[in-house]
């Protein structure tokens, strides 16, 4: 019997909390169901009861046993001793290691460390662990000086791109402080330390200013990534999800779901892949590291090491650089360069030809024996987006259809230097099974990755960023491209149309958000692709169809939508101020909340009354299109006034099937009464909806009977979204309770949100290199509500 969806879906949560959701009970309970029977005792037969063995027998059993145990004692001895004997040798070359390779936080010393190395990596990713699940707070602040004194060696070692693995993902949690940590590293080792990035996936990057002129001949930036093991499986399993939606939509057609697809999306979404994979653990234990990311990463680890120390990091890059098939193909493979400046993109020039050896197979039978042999031995060519098995070379000269197949040799084999073949190949060559001749490849626009392509055509003093993220919103791509890119803005967004299959518009932003509409709606210029702004858009398991255009989207918003809405309870009621078109209260209405959500402007109310017909919530979000600084007091008045008048959210009952040609009667309509007050006020304006604040003062003027301690009610949580500083300590925390201060008429600080007078401040997302955006959560103070009302 399978496991059901919602057993799976509760024991990954389970999972992904290390055990912490489910008890013992709970996890025998879910698996009792789909365990096999017991299995029944083995009958006795009645005769042989009360007969003693004889003697002989017995004897022969007892010797058996003592020999059973002396031949486990004698094996568990001798491993015993022989990982005493390992470890106790690993451990003193581990020692004799960090004692000869200590870098004294000197990058001279470091560099001069990987200078005789022939290459080292572009992109390093090690594997982290957070011991003791992070209690106490030692693990976590043992997990951030790991990591930063990672990004130190890098830096000074020369490798301009990091990614961190971490299972939990608990440092997607501390972004700008482990970013803090990093930058405070990276000065104790650099007078002049370098720039610093700092990003996760689905999640925007904490970026540092450039200070100045770093030294001479050291890393002048540094990107560091956060992965944790939601990044893996599950984002293969939600690109393969949206594939299928698409798909069903007829917006994606078989032919276009392809191994570069699949690539190009998952390097997006979480990273590219890296060219080493350092283990600082005894075993090679990946953890659900992702796995579409290492098909031809290169995986390090010391036997017997448990802590993350330099000179495994040093000898990681020294067996990396030993690893020579990789440097080979980095170079072999690479696209052409085509400085074509900003003139229209062609294709044509992105050709290149490959002058490789290829074996011919005389059985075809033997092709998939020899393709593991050749692969296993090293010989075999692998290269992604590339499939080692071809044509016979004759056979796409004169297109005749033989069905004669090749195997694609690695560069390292000449056809005409015997000394150069494997003994694979040799033995084979020997049997008459194959025979070895040359090989031209063409590979053509098609075969390169974005970017790659992107690398080919801009100067080298743009691949430090080149443009990849971008925000979606259905079949349009925003971009929000930095000047230095805008000449190249048309050549961008081609490539960009042409490796997303998903993407049919690609426009680019003109202006500021909200700086020429009160409605946040912005200029664009349309790059790539048709002027079609009509969109469908998915979130939380509802569907959007808007004019991104006339309304505002962020797709990069729905973790905070999610956060939101995770808090709100079925049956309290919701409002939002400045609701859009409804990513929180349509969500919150499927979750059986209340809302009363509004918006000024009239497209977006357009919009969110068709999202909420769409998504089957009418009997929960009611829409209105009113100004966000009377609506307060509005909706708290109509609140009120619906529940003293007994209304309730009535919910159809579900139709009941038929049962032996019979149809039951149709149950009661559920109904659920209005509660008098509001739970929660959402403020989704960042730019200016903290000076609606001065609107929340009488809103239950005379009404203090609904609240504790005369009912169990508590004051509304308000949820103000807006804009600081961005900075490493914490200005933006004082600059923002100032302005509540100032505009609510009540003094605030920052702490739990559940004391009156404080504040709790949620970190939302980078906005711009000296702009943040952030969540501020307060429950309103007595005083201000109960005021008398102006």
């Amino acid at each position: 019997m399978a496991f059901s969806m919602r057993d799976v879906e509760a024991y990954r949560r389970d999972a992904k909390l290390g055990g912490k959701l489910l008890t013992p009970e709970d996890r025998i309970r879910i698996a009792k169901p789909y365990l096999p029977p017991p299995r029944t005792s083995i009958p006795v037969d009645a005769n042989s009861r009360g007969k003693k063995p004889r003697f002989g027998v017995r004897a022969r059993g007892f010797l058996k046993k003592q020999f059973h145990m002396l031949v486990f004692v004698l094996i568990h001895t001798f491993f015993s001793l022989y990982l005493k004997f390992r470890h106790a040798y690993h451990a003193i070359q581990n020692r004799f290691y960090s004692i000869f390779r200590y870098h004294h936080r000197d990058p001279s010393l470091i560099q001069s460390d990987v200078k005789r190395f022939r290459k080292l990596p572009k992109h390093l990713s090690v594997v982290l662990t957070l011991e003791n699940d992070g209690r106490g707070g030692a693990g976590l602040e043992r997990l951030i000086n790991e990591a930063a004194e990672i990004a130190a060696w890098c830096a000074s070692a020369g490798i301009p791109q990091l990614s961190i693995y971490e299972k939990t993902g608990i440092l997607k949690g501390y972004m700008p402080e482990t970013h803090r940590a990093i930058s405070q590293k990276l000065v104790g080792y650099f007078p002049q330390p370098p720039s610093l990035s700092l990003g996760a996936p689905h999640l925007l990057a904490v970026e540092s200013s450039r200070p100045g002129p770093v030294n001479s001949g050291f890393l002048s930036h540094l990107s560091l990534q956060l992965l944790s093991a939601e990044d893996g499986r599950d984002s293969i399993v939600d690109l393969t999800k949206t594939l299928a939606d698409m798909a069903q939509r007829s917006k994606l057609s078989s032919p276009d779901i392809s191994t570069d697809l699949l690539d190009n999306e998952l390097s997006v979404s979480v990273m590219g892949e890296p060219d080493l994979l350092i283990l600082f653990g005894p075993h090679v234990e990946l953890s659900g590291y992702p796995p579409w990311q290492i098909r031809l990463t290169e995986i390090f680890h010391v036997q017997d090491n448990s802590d993350v120390e330099y000179h495994v990091f040093h000898r990681a890059l020294a067996s990396f650089a030993g690893a020579q098939m990789q440097g080979i193909m980095a170079g072999f493979l690479r696209p052409p360069v085509v400085r074509s400046g900003a003139a229209a993109l062609n294709k044509a020039l992105f050709s290149k030809k490959l002058d490789l050896a290829a074996a011919t197979i005389k059985d075809p039978r033997l092709i998939a024996k020899y393709r593991k042999a050749l692969s296993e031995s090293r010989e075999l060519l692998r290269q992604e987006r590339i499939s080692p098995i071809v044509s016979h070379p004759e056979d796409v000269k004169t297109g005749g259809a033989s069905g004669r197949k090749c195997l694609l040799l690695a560069p390292t084999v000449n056809p005409q230097v015997p000394g150069t073949w494997g003994p694979v190949l040799k033995e084979a060559v020997e049997k008459k099974d194959l025979d070895v001749i040359p090989y031209e490849l063409e590979l053509g626009y098609g075969h390169w990755s974005h970017v790659d392509i992107m690398t080919s055509i801009l100067p080298e003093d743009l691949h430090d960023d080149i443009p990849a993220g971008f925000n979606m919103a259905g079949h349009v791509a925003h971009l929000n491209l930095r000047e230095r890119y805008l000449p190249y803005k048309k050549i961008i967004a081609q490539v960009l149309l042409d490796k997303n299959p998903q993407i049919r518009t690609v426009i680019n932003k003109v202006d500021t958000v909200g700086s020429e509409s009160e409605f946040r709606t912005f200029q664009y210029e349309v790059l790539a692709g048709p002027d079609d702004m009509d969109v469908s858009v998915s979130e939380s398991g509802c569907t959007f169809e808007f004019n991104y255009a006339k309304v505002y989207w962020n797709s990069k918003l729905e973790h905070e939508h999610a956060r939101l809405v995770d808090m709100f309870q079925p049956g309290e009621v919701v409002c939002d101020v400045m609701a859009g078109i409804g990513p929180f209260a349509v969500p919150a209405g499927k979750k059986g909340v209340i809302v009363w959500a509004n918006d000024m402007n009239p497209e977006s109310h357009f919009y969110l009354k068709k999202a909420i017909e769409k998504n089957k919530v009418t009997p929960f979000v009611r829409p209105f299109c009113d100004d966000g600084r009377f609506f307060i007091h509005k909706a708290a008045d109509s609140v009120l006034a619906a529940s003293q008048a007994g209304e309730n959210i009535v919910v159809p009952a579900p139709r009941p099937k038929r049962k032996n040609g019979v149809t039951p009667p149709t149950p009661e309509p559920k109904r659920i009464p209005i509660p008098p007050t509001i739970s929660h006020f959402v403020m989704n304006l960042p730019a200016t909806a903290i000076e609606f604040l001065g609107h929340y003062r009488g809103i239950y003027a005379g009404h203090e009977d609904l609240f504790a301690p005369h009912t169990e009610a508590k004051l509304p949580m308000v949820h103000v979204h807006c804009f600081s500083f961005k900075a490493d300590d914490d200005t933006p925390i004082v600059d923002i309770c100032e302005r509540i201060t100032k505009y609510l008429g009540f003094a605030v600080k920052h702490g739990d949100p559940e004391r009156e007078g404080e504040v709790a401040i949620h970190d939302v997302r980078n906005v711009s290199p000296s702009k943040r955006m952030f969540c501020a959560s307060f429950r309103i103070p007595k005083e201000v509500a109960f005021a008398a009302r102006s």
